[in-house]
């Protein structure tokens, strides 16, 4: 724990969809004006948003940039959300999702693999797909990724060795509510930083729900304020140093159809974001906010408790009340 603070991450997944087109040859992926910069109309509610929520208070958050995508969509799109993520001072790290470099290769004649969990691929093909990714990142940003996540929390302990032997020693897909789904970790339970062949592993921070199976992640869109703000504060009190919070450049639209056909602003998901931004700035004596690509290396972070907090029921109970008032479509 530093200072005696909670560091907090706040961690945005950068990515477009291939939007149906894998099985539906009269679609198209989707540009990242739509799922990334997030323009309706004349305004824009992707990662343009997210960040002019956080710079007020000083905040800058990881935007962990998916580049496969860059085979479909051309360089220049993805150059231009690193140049975006750069001139306001943020942190781009490095998000790969394969399915987007399978389908480049589909359109090239080559075999359908309509695959996208890393960790399914061999070691020898992981240790391939996470190089060419680091190249493309390179390339795209002009600087070296020092964190990855994978795209659908698609890891396990062969990816981490993989990152390792290319150079990044941060990972954070580690999603402990996925397990045994998407994401293919054996170590478990995790809910604070370990190292794990040799790279520091950040898992994003779960809880349990009260009289339910499993856990919640602490995802800005699905889960309220209340709620992560009692878990930070549990994690604190524990003796907890880190907490990974994660939304995507998407999380503030609400969308139909998996073309966008529609979309249109959150607004109860960016009222929770700035509430949430203004509770971590009144708290700033207990909880830092900080990036991962500057977390501290692995030999001068000491172990952490594997805490999983609960928020008891009636906090997730208010949440899905409003969650279900947020479903009406004219909300």
């Amino acid at each position: 724990m530093k200072n005696g603070k909670l560091q907090v991450y706040i961690t945005v997944d950068t990515e477009t969809s291939l939007g149906g087109a894998w099985r539906n040859p009269a679609y198209s992926p989707l540009p990242v004006s739509k799922t990334v910069f997030g323009e309706c109309g004349s305004e824009q509610y992707g990662i343009p948003l997210i960040m002019d929520i956080l710079e007020p208070y000083g905040f800058r958050a990881t935007f962990f940039t998916e580049v496969f995508c860059a085979y479909n969509l051309g360089y220049g799109e993805v150059e231009k959300v690193f140049r975006y993520i750069r001139r306001r001072g943020h942190d781009a790290q490095l998000h790969l999702h394969p399915i987007q470099r399978f389908y480049r290769d589909r359109l090239a004649g080559r075999p359908a693999r309509e695959i996208d969990l890393m960790f399914r691929l061999s070691p020898a093909e992981q240790r391939e797909l996470i190089a060419e990714g680091v190249g493309l990142f390179r390339q795209l940003s002009g600087t070296t990724p020092r964190a990855f996540r994978a795209g659908c929390f698609g890891a396990a302990e062969t990816t981490l060795a993989a990152l390792r032997e290319n150079g990044i020693s941060i990972d954070s897909s580690y999603n402990l509510a996925y397990l045994d789904r998407s994401c293919g970790f054996r170590t478990r339970p995790l809910n604070a930083p370990v190292e794990i062949e040799n790279v520091r592993e950040f898992p994003i921070t779960v809880f349990r729900v009260a009289g339910l199976a499993g856990y919640k992640p602490l995802d800005i869109a699905a889960v309220s304020t209340s709620e992560i703000l009692h878990v930070l504060r549990r994690l604190r009190e524990a003796g907890c140093g880190h907490a990974v919070l994660i939304l995507h450049s998407f999380s503030l639209l609400k969308k139909r159809g998996v073309q966008y056909d529609r979309h249109w602003p959150d607004r109860i998901v960016i009222r929770r974001f700035r509430k949430l931004c203004a509770a971590l700035w009144q708290h700033r004596d207990e909880m830092e906010v900080a990036v991962l690509g500057e977390a501290a290396p692995a030999e001068t972070l000491s172990p952490h408790p594997q805490v999983i907090p609960s928020p008891g029921w009636l906090r997730p109970s208010m949440r899905k009340l409003c969650q279900a008032v947020n479903r009406l479509p004219w909300i």
